[in-house]
């Protein structure tokens, strides 16, 4: 954008303007839809603290009421702690609720709230009593001509082993008397990772053959408890389902349209927000970096569906799905396998899940976005093998390295075309005492003065436009760095040196209390910190070694742009402006060198000849 500059003419203005009209409404539109939305945590957090959690009718049975308005979970878990089974895993901690047999309790051990080490763990599920309730159970229904009729449900009594804990190495088996001469076997088996494995036995000693069929629901009573609304990543239900298992999405707030639309009379009673008729897949609940999703058996055809209705003062929001109809002779029994992921969307989990269980688009958990062809490829083959380089090497901050090594890989890619572009700006800054010379010349005649201008592009075989074409390359780039950042659980609370302790978020210094030396904060708004303002200073050098405007509006728009961009930028995540400085400065020593080459000065020359009191000797030019 900033070498875009060269002539007068009203045509020339225009473009520029709207060049940076365009610049300013992505940074805009970047502070709109990231930045914004994290000022508002605080008020989304309290408004969803006041959310009461009431009772909810379950896929295939009814529940018990809980407590009116929402309860701690701790106390929730201390109340029912007699009938827990523990969960204990390298990755996770929590329990099984006899309940209904919900897993309905589960924090992840190596992920904390906050980049504080010694803040709390993330908790991914917690009890329908307790605020934020976050639950995952399975049930079987039994026909018997027109109707139906529970034989598990979310209320159900299971009964297990004294002392019986599930860990990797030790699976856990419940039962349940589900109706007479029917029992319920289920065992819990899980990884060592977040993947539950469900298997349940039905038995029928009766003396009639049943009809039975599966369930599974993922619920959540009200919204999470660090939500905030945020267009750069999708929130809500999530699934890959139907005749060709297409990735379906619903946002909380679609959601909740949906249950206005009911309480309206525009949707009906029983009509849910989607319902998909297939084989296989998977669905549950997204936060920003967690998962909640159940995945049927692949080669079982399924009725599929997302749901939310208005309970009391919150609202329920499910995904869950029933499964085929079997028939269970007097004597035989059935036997079916199903599985959970409950945890953190790691891109190399997700993946292998994927691959060992067969689960279509698993990864795709990870909103990638609309231009997926970006951010993907970005991430997956640049981004994360660098950082899993650096990474084995034992650097901590590999993420940083990653972004920085990145850089180098892009420059070198784009090498030929950027090296063109920057011999056609060295060119235009020798054109450029010509061109002013033109336009004095032919001040009063504007239309002679453009056409003169281009005759001498076309003598000195120059593109005019071929200077944009560094900052065009660098957009797709931009977008797929900033997606990264903001989806990617990899990036969350990645350090770097120094005072950047999460590349995801932005720099928390700020100069009005001189990087934190002066003992007092900052409001947000004035958090510009020591990386947008190394980037600002990059962006002066970069603009001191590009053709200047000759006009003079042109030429008080670009100076401005540097501080302009410094500002805006200070909102943008750390490991964004780290990458765009690194970027800059390695664009300022290869223009540098060409323009050296081509034997032209620049403002960066005449500017450290008068700080530093000597001529610069640049390509020769004194």
């Amino acid at each position: 954008m900033q070498t875009s500059g060269g002539g007068p003419g009203p045509g020339e203005t225009r473009n520029v303007i709207i060049a940076i009209a365009l610049s300013a409404a992505i940074l805009f539109g970047f502070e709109f839809f990231y930045n914004a939305p994290q000022r508002a945590r605080l008020q989304a957090e309290e408004q969803a603290r006041i959310e009461a959690t009431q009772p909810a009718a379950e896929a295939g049975g009814t529940e018990t009421p809980a407590p009116s308005g929402p309860v701690a979970r701790e106390q929730v878990l201390a109340q029912s702690a007699g009938a827990r089974i523990v969960i204990d895993t390298p990755e996770v901690d929590g329990s099984i609720s006899l309940e209904g047999a919900r897993i309905d309790d589960l924090n992840l051990r190596d992920y904390r709230r906050t980049s504080d080490p010694t803040s709390g763990e993330v908790t991914v599920l917690a009890p329908r009593a307790a605020e934020f309730a976050h639950d995952a159970f399975f049930g079987w229904e039994a026909r018997a001509g027109e109707n139906t009729a529970t034989l598990a449900d979310a209320n159900s009594g299971w009964t297990v082993a004294e002392g019986a804990r599930l860990t990797p190495e030790t699976p856990v088996t419940l039962t349940l008397v589900a109706a007479e001469g029917v029992t319920i076997q289920r065992t819990i088996s899980i990884d060592q990772n977040y993947m539950f494995t469900i298997t349940d036995v039905v038995r029928n000693a009766s003396g009639a053959p049943v009809s039975a069929r599966p369930f599974g629901t993922v619920r959540r009573m009200g919204l999470p408890q660090d939500y905030v609304r945020n267009q750069i990543v999708h929130q809500g239900l999530i699934g890959a389902f139907g005749e060709n298992n297409n990735l379906r999405q619903v946002t909380y707030e679609n959601a909740n349209k949906h249950i206005r639309d009911r309480g309206r009379g525009r949707v009906g009673a029983d009509e849910r927000i989607e319902e998909m008729q297939g084989q296989g897949g998977w669905f549950g609940i997204t936060d920003h970096y967690w998962l909640a999703a159940i995945i049927p058996a692949q080669n079982e055809r399924v009725s599929t569906y997302f749901d939310a209705r208005s309970e009391g003062a919150t609202n329920d929001y499910r995904a869950a799905y029933r499964g085929d109809w079997r028939e269970i002779a007097p004597g035989a029994e059935v036997t079916y396998t199903q599985h959970l992921f409950a945890g953190a969307k790691r891109y190399e989990l997700l993946r292998d899940y994927q691959a060992d269980l067969s689960i279509p688009r698993f990864d795709d958990a990870i909103d990638w976005g609309n231009f997926w062809f970006l951010t993907r490829p970005f991430f997956q083959w640049l981004l994360h093998p660098l950082a899993q380089i650096f990474a084995d090497w034992g650097v901590v901050f590999n993420f940083g390295l990653a972004i920085l090594a990145s850089t180098i890989v892009i420059k070198l890619l784009l090498f030929p075309l950027v090296y063109q572009s920057f011999k056609s700006m060295a060119k235009m800054r020798a054109l450029a005492p010509k061109m002013k010379e033109v336009q004095e010349r032919y001040a009063a005649d504007k239309q002679r003065q453009q056409q003169e201008i281009l005759k001498l592009y076309q003598t000195e075989k120059i593109n005019p436009v071929a200077g944009c074409v560094p900052i065009l390359l660098q957009i797709p780039v931009f977008y797929a760095l900033y997606k990264t950042l903001s989806v990617t659980i990899e990036m969350r609370h990645a350090p770097f040196v120094g005072w950047i302790h999460d590349l995801s978020a932005r720099d928390p210094t700020s100069i009005f209390n001189l990087f934190g030396l002066l003992p007092f904060d900052v409001p947000a708004f004035l958090l510009i910190g020591a990386w947008p303002i190394l980037y600002g200073v990059s962006m002066w050098a970069l603009q001191a070694l590009s053709p200047p405007p000759t006009d003079p509006v042109q030429a008080q728009i670009f100076r401005f742009l540097p501080l302009l961009f410094t500002v805006m930028f200070a909102a943008f995540p750390a490991g964004l402006v780290i990458y765009w400085t690194w970027s800059n400065t390695l664009s300022i020593l290869q223009q540098y060198v060409i323009m050296r080459r081509q034997g032209v000065e620049t403002q960066l020359d005449t500017f450290l000849a008068k700080r530093f009191g000597k001529a610069s000797e640049a390509g020769g030019v004194k």
